[in-house]
């Protein structure tokens, strides 16, 4: 009696198939949008190995399906809230001249959030109420918060270019400074 041996279908390790890869790539490609452009965590996301997940987010990012749909994706959420460059310099224009005297009145009382001018509204980032003491003497505390200058300054200047003029300005400095200590060590100087 000859006995058939069973065809056995070859091992696919977990996780490997085309269609698994695809659900990774596509989670990439989300959690990449979503953390703003941080690779590593993006491929963590996705279900990539910790270890590897730095390799593996790189590799993605080279991988041109991958990179388009990350383009397409972008463009896909910036239209969908009409988000445009106009409006980015507009909101940081809007954190770099808030000034908190348009809060309050001429007499020194805070005006209604609805007499706040647009720019100062978009400026704040939040508003606070509460009523503290009794109930015989209720004391009312608003509290506003706004966006620090100094991150608003900090996107001016890179959207101006003024970070890429100082850099500029320090190679220079740093090409003149080995110049000289070359000539230094030759004794020239």
């Amino acid at each position: 009696m000859m006995m058939k041996k069973k065809e056995v279908a070859p091992k696919v390790k977990a996780g490997t198939s085309k269609e698994s890869a695809a659900a990774r790539k596509a989670i990439f490609v989300e959690a990449y949008i979503a953390n703003g452009g941080n690779a590593t965590e993006a491929a963590k996301t996705a279900g990539y190995s910790r270890k590897t997940a730095g390799v593996q987010g790189c590799q993605l990012l080279k991988d041109l399906k991958v990179s388009s749909a990350i383009t397409e994706r972008s463009k896909e959420i910036a239209n969908k809230y009409e988000l445009t460059s106009d409006l980015v310099v507009k909101t940081i224009v809007q954190e770099l001249t808030f000034d908190p005297s348009r809060l309050y009145q001429a007499g020194g009382q805070l005006k209604d959030i609805t007499e706040l001018d647009e720019d100062t509204r978009m400026a704040l980032t939040a508003v606070e109420f509460e009523q503290l003491g009794s109930q015989d003497a209720p004391v009312f505390v608003r509290k506003f918060k706004w966006a620090a200058k100094q991150g608003a300054r900090e996107h001016a200047m890179k959207h101006l270019g003024m970070f890429e003029k100082d850099n500029e300005q320090r190679n220079a400095v740093d090409i003149l400074l080995q110049h000289l200590a070359k000539g230094a060590a030759v004794g020239n100087v």
